[in-house]
């Protein structure tokens, strides 16, 4: 023994191992990425949802989660890549389906920090008189807390991150307190306390449908940003491959328990649907209603705490969306799906531009859409989404390469990712029983073919692009005309209906369709045909014509192309007019309540037919201008 201590080699205290770090120090952090701040914004929205069914929804969702991170713990060890689920569905899937998996994830997190700014304010305004707290002071605040945010991560990023750890200890403390004082103090301060709202009837088409929506509730969009920073510091973990997972799965429980908690002690302390908490609170669409319901037990101490608290909860929820957004476009720039510029750091290390990028486009969305309920909507879709490829790439990768190293494998392989894609689909067609979740299928639809076209407009070939543009104008065409059959609409503006505008919807929908002839068989091809002239050449796919016959092709083309951008600017008219209701549109369909979905939905509508038309025209013009040099020079080496 005594040889043996002397041939061991001594190492200097300052090289010493580092001690791993272990499962109940990376807690904290993966508890950072699961619970967060939405819940402060849609609460009162989900109890109006499903009331008490909410606690079942709450179990359903949770459930489904337990299964996201059991497939996402295998991706995530297996291919330790930044960019989080899009580099693991580029991986499996690749190409077109690849990029949509990033683009998709990229745009759920703009919304979900959109979602956590309005968050933050809506908590804020607890402190501010009522007469004060109105939609443009929410957006006025919302903004202010993202710059601040955005400046901080620029240039003090480790800081932040330090800061943000200390916050979820006091996040966890607020919703215990929550917990423990609403159930235990809320029998004898709070007049409304009962159980007489457990005794209404409860119906599967809104529990499913609130599960769907209380999705965004586990930040969703943050925990992938958590997994991620967590799994890039596998070599620094103790046992790596049977912590990360178990770290993940302990930390969605205790949120699944933690929120439904919380709910279960908000219901008793609003009692019956008939209790005058329900009707101010919930009915009354409170900024604030986790605060207001606290406010029952403790008065406006209980307010301004858990005010506090749903402040502190949406900074970190702002921290995390911040960084995923950054790290997504940086990654798909590293793929070469995306421009370069995005590589670019600063001295800190901060994606710059990627995070400018950004925040720029989260204020657009606050600026634009300043409906909680819609943004939370639009998130969810596209996550259930990313869930079902992520789900479908852990099938297609066991396949593929069965040789991967999997530190940690989902069991009842493939039942389980099986279960999840049929689960999350069964969630996706739950949001059409709802105005404001088939509203947010379409915006997501819509965001998600804008993706579609920005990449055959990168990577694909002109071909596809023209095709896709093609199928679109004859796909929205048809879209608005079912639309406004199905629904009958009729408009109206200052009390007088305006009975040119159903005509005219359906003559814009049918020229549309119509043009799709033009776009299979051109004016070029069609004239000779007509003319009868057996002398055309076809010369590299252009067809010549004849001086006179191109003069007649040309001035069609144009004339095509300019009634195509003539209709195209009328549908944004038309899509300015109704949101700003100088033309309100009713249907017997649509109860008088859902006016606001009526006018959204054909907002969305009006906006992507006009912007198609309209490109689908310059495309024709750049077309023909195209067309026109290939021809004369062309001539001019005939002449040569």
């Amino acid at each position: 023994m005594a040889i043996d201590e002397e041939l061991k080699p001594s190492v200097p205290p300052h090289k010493k191992k580092e001690k791993k770090i272990g499962l109940l120090k990376m807690l904290p952090q993966a508890l950072g990425g699961t619970i967060g701040g939405p819940i402060f914004a849609i609460l009162g929205i989900v109890i109006l949802k499903a009331n008490s069914g909410l606690l079942i929804s709450l179990i359903l969702s949770g459930l489904l989660m337990i299964l996201f991170i059991m497939i996402y713990s295998e991706l995530a060890l297996s291919l330790p890549i930044a960019g989080g689920g899009y580099s693991f569905s580029k991986e499996a899937i690749g190409g077109l389906s690849g990029f949509l998996i990033g683009w998709g994830m990229w745009i759920g997190n703009l919304l979900f920090t959109a979602l956590s700014g309005i968050g933050f304010a809506l908590s804020l305004t607890v402190f501010i008189p009522v007469h004060y707290s109105n939609s443009t002071t929410v957006s006025i605040i919302a903004f202010a807390v993202l710059l601040f945010f955005f400046i901080f991560t620029l240039y003090w990023p480790k800081n932040l991150n330090k800061i943000m750890k200390i916050l979820t200890y006091v996040l966890i403390f607020g919703f215990i307190t929550f917990i423990l004082i609403g159930s235990s103090l809320g029998n004898t301060l709070n007049e409304d306390f009962g159980f007489d709202i457990f005794q209404e009837k409860m119906e599967l088409g809104p529990i499913l449908s609130t599960a769907a929506y209380s999705f965004v509730i586990f930040c969703v969009y943050e925990w992938n940003s958590t997994f991620e920073s967590l799994t890039t510091k596998f070599d620094e973990i103790k046992q790596p491959r049977k912590t990360i997972p178990r770290v993940f799965l302990m930390s969605i429980i205790f949120a699944v328990i933690i929120y439904w908690l919380v709910s279960f002690v908000a219901l008793i302390n609003l009692g019956s649907l008939s209790s005058d908490s329900w009707n101010s609170i919930i009915l009354g669409h409170s900024n604030a209603p986790l605060a207001d319901i606290f406010g029952l037990v403790l008065g406006p101490f209980g307010v301004y705490f858990i005010g506090l608290i749903g402040m502190i909860a949406t900074t970190t929820s702002i921290n995390s969306g911040f960084q995923m957004s950054s790290h997504l476009l940086h990654s798909m720039s590293r793929d070469g799906f995306l421009d370069q510029v995005f590589l670019k750091k600063n001295k800190k290390q901060v994606q710059w531009v990627a995070l400018s990028f950004s925040f720029v486009l989260i204020i657009v969305i606050i600026a634009l859409i300043d409906d909680i309920s819609l943004i939370s909507e639009i998130g969810n879709f596209i996550f259930l989404l990313s869930m079902v490829i992520l789900s479908i790439s852990l099938i297609i990768l066991r396949n593929t390469r069965p040789n991967l190293i999997r530190p940690w494998k989902v069991p009842f392989f493939p039942s389980l990712p099986i279960i999840a894609i049929i689960t999350s689909l069964i969630l996706i067609f739950s949001m059409f029983t709802t105005n404001m979740g088939f509203l947010g299928i379409i915006v997501g639809v819509i965001l998600i073919l804008l993706g579609i076209i920005y990449y055959l407009f990168r990577i694909a070939r002109r071909t596809h692009l023209l095709l896709l543009l093609n199928g679109s104008k004859f796909g929205i065409s048809v879209v608005l005309i079912l639309l406004w059959s199905i629904l009958s609409i009729d408009a109206s503006s200052n009390g007088s209906n305006l009975l040119f505008f159903s005509p005219s919807i359906y003559l814009i929908g049918s020229i549309g369709i119509l043009s799709l002839i033009f776009d299979l068989l051109t004016v070029r091809q069609i004239l000779p045909k007509l003319l009868k002239d057996e002398k055309t050449i076809v010369i590299g796919g252009i067809t010549h014509l004849s001086e006179k016959e191109d003069i007649i092709a040309r001035r069609s083309n144009f004339v095509g192309a300019s009634i195509l951008i003539f209709i195209g600017l009328i549908l944004l008219i038309y899509g300015a007019l109704t949101l700003n209701e100088i033309i309100i549109l009713s249907s017997p369909l649509i109860i008088q309540m859902d006016s606001e979905f009526l006018k959204l939905l054909f907002f969305i509508v009006f906006i992507t037919s006009g912007l198609i038309l309209i490109l689908n025209g310059l495309i024709m013009i750049f077309q023909e201008i195209e067309v026109q040099k290939i021809v004369e020079k062309t001539e001019i080496n005939q002449d040569g």
